[in-house]
């Protein structure tokens, strides 16, 4: 028989047996706890049974009706987001073909009336089922690139590298760059000096920059499916990254650099490094991300190590249409009567300085 249940990051225990990090690293209990400590939106996670966990589907609460322009609304009201590349996720196959079940996205549905969510938005992985979302609420937002991990180190640098990320590799590891893995504490707050300085030189918006315990969150307690690369050149730590794993995939999370060593093209020496030590796990994917705009020179730095592509997708559906407009509204009388960007969602959200679809920004200095 199909039921639902909603755990929270104090069920510990049943959220990791339910949807452990090796099946998916941003949907664990603990990267949903680290960023639900960053954000200060609570981490759920709905599941669906058919007599054990069939589909599951981890994301935030984000109180709409604490928003400033909100002041006069009495009923509590909330929107939901997901990590980057997330969204609902089939498990142990699955329902049963066949079976005449309702549709995930009704029993969402239902969910967010009894939870009074009134917006539903996702950074959907490019490789999600479909059949867990309706349809016509799943938007493409841009291009990003892969790296095929099934392949050989040999077929990664005559067939994956271009010209241009053969030769300024080798520039690097001629210079002697030096790749290692963080293994210490102060690793970590090396990473996170060059990764704010770094945020600083492209001017990024605020929420862009991380506390030191932020990535010493993953440091500590994801030691299997998180870990930082660092790129070290005559004794210092020029350059550096942050991925995470799970079971089919590696994503190249964030980056930082050290604009003044940028001529021994650290960058290039500990992708390419990280991207063979990843391959023959079993790991189907590295996942490079995409750029700002589209082919800007962020996105034409990642298609140097990959012809491979992919559409990235969002979702963004509404489900109090009526609260919906009520908060739009009271958003533009707040804004004095101006109109949210077409493109923004949900619309209440908006600033005119901040992006909510873009994805955190990992791209080395040049």
């Amino acid at each position: 028989m199909i039921g639902t249940y909603t755990l929270t990051t104090a069920d510990a225990d049943r959220w990791r047996a339910v949807l452990p990090a090796d099946v998916s690293v941003s949907g664990s209990l603990e990267y949903v706890r680290i960023c639900e400590r960053e954000t200060g939106w609570p981490g759920r996670l709905f599941v669906v049974e058919n007599g054990a966990p069939v589909a599951a589907y981890p994301y935030f609460l984000r109180p709409a009706h604490k928003l400033p322009f909100a002041s006069g609304i009495e009923e509590p009201w909330f929107d939901t987001c997901t990590t980057e590349y997330r969204g609902p996720l089939w498990l142990n196959g699955g329902i049963p073909e066949g079976a005449d079940v309702p549709k995930f996205p009704e029993l969402f549905a239902r969910h967010c009336r009894e939870e009074r969510i009134i917006a539903e938005f996702a950074h959907l992985s490019p490789w999600i089922s479909g059949e867990l979302l309706q349809t016509d609420c799943i938007e493409v937002n841009r291009e990003i690139v892969y790296v095929d991990l099934t392949k050989t180190a040999e077929e990664i640098w005559t067939r994956s590298f271009s010209s241009d990320a053969r030769r300024q590799t080798k520039q690097g590891q001629r210079a002697g760059v030096r790749v290692r893995r963080a293994v210490s504490t102060d690793d970590v707050r090396e990473f996170h000096r060059l990764y704010t300085q770094t945020m600083e030189r492209r001017d990024a918006t605020d929420r862009y920059f991380y506390p030191f315990e932020y990535f010493l969150g993953f440091f500590e307690t994801m030691a299997a499916n998180a870990f930082f690369v660092l790129a070290e050149y005559e004794g210092r730590v020029v350059a550096g990254g942050l991925f995470f794993q799970d079971r089919t995939e590696l994503h190249w999370h964030l980056s930082a650099a050290d604009r003044e060593y940028g001529h021994v093209r650290p960058v290039n020496v500990y992708l390419y490094e990280t991207i063979c030590q990843a391959l023959g796990q079993g790991r189907e994917r590295m996942i490079m991300g995409g750029g700002y705009q589209k082919g800007d020179g962020v996105f034409h730095f990642k298609a140097n190590f990959s012809p491979l592509r992919a559409r990235f997708f969002t979702y963004r559906r509404v489900h109090d249409a009526a609260a919906y407009a009520a908060l739009t509204g009271a958003w533009s009388g707040f804004h004095s009567g101006a109109r949210p960007r077409d493109d923004f969602f949900p619309a209440y959200r908006a600033t005119p300085a901040l992006d909510m679809l873009a994805p955190a920004p990992n791209v080395p200095a040049a």
